[in-house]
């Protein structure tokens, strides 16, 4: 399993190099203060991990790979670790740059407003990992990103429908309520989150045939 999480890592810094040009595009915005810097930190490592499963599928890749001792488990459980590796790494970056940015801008550090913002962040990258692979892994990296892109433009839909509809006020005081709780909370949703997506796409693929 350590070769299959040292390949993904190996495609993702081949493709590295293209997303360094929009990385410092929007680290010269975070420094003018028109962009948050935790935001694109991960969502560029997001892009970059699953691009792997289009190198995968352009490859035929899955198709040697069933064939190693534990091939079927071993890869999907290598595309969780490996991002979860990657989405650690990529935030420490960004709370380490927006600590930077802070410390340039206020000569002090406010972990009040980095943190959150960086736990927000990272929560989000949970849940788009948590839903795309075990699509990705049911249909492919092309109409996967095509059926996450169409639920999130229909939840984002129905959500836009039902808050001209209802009072949306008393759930928001619910939200900011639970606001406090949100480092205890936001760890343990996305564990949650990550081990419901990691046992659905392992059944999805271990009945998958190549």
């Amino acid at each position: 399993m350590l070769g299959l999480i040292k390949k993904d890592f190996l495609l993702i810094k081949a493709n590295a190099k293209s997303m360094v040009m929009i990385f410092i595009v929007y680290l010269v915005l975070a420094f003018q203060g028109t962009f948050d810097v935790s935001f694109i930190v991960p969502l560029i490592g997001i892009m970059l991990f699953i691009s792997t499963f289009s190198y995968d599928d352009f490859n035929n890749w899955n198709s040697y790979a069933v064939t190693l001792p534990d091939g079927r488990k071993n890869v999907v459980r290598a595309k969780y670790i490996a991002s979860i590796i990657l989405t650690i790494i990529l935030g420490i970056v960004s709370l380490t740059i927006s600590i930077g940015i802070n410390y340039t801008k206020t000569n002090g550090i406010h972990l009040d407003e980095i943190v959150p913002s960086l736990m927000g962040t990272v929560l989000s990258s949970v849940i788009i990992i948590s839903f795309l692979y075990p699509i990705v892994f049911k249909f492919g990296a092309t109409n996967g990103r095509i059926i996450l892109f169409a639920i999130v433009f229909g939840i984002a839909g129905i959500i836009g429908v039902i808050s001209n509809l209802v009072d949306m006020t008393s759930i928001i005081n619910i939200i900011n309520r639970l606001d406090s709780y949100s480092y205890i909370a936001i760890p343990i949703i996305s564990v949650v989150l990550l081990a419901i997506s990691y046992i659905i796409a392992n059944k999805i693929y271990q009945n998958k045939e190549f």
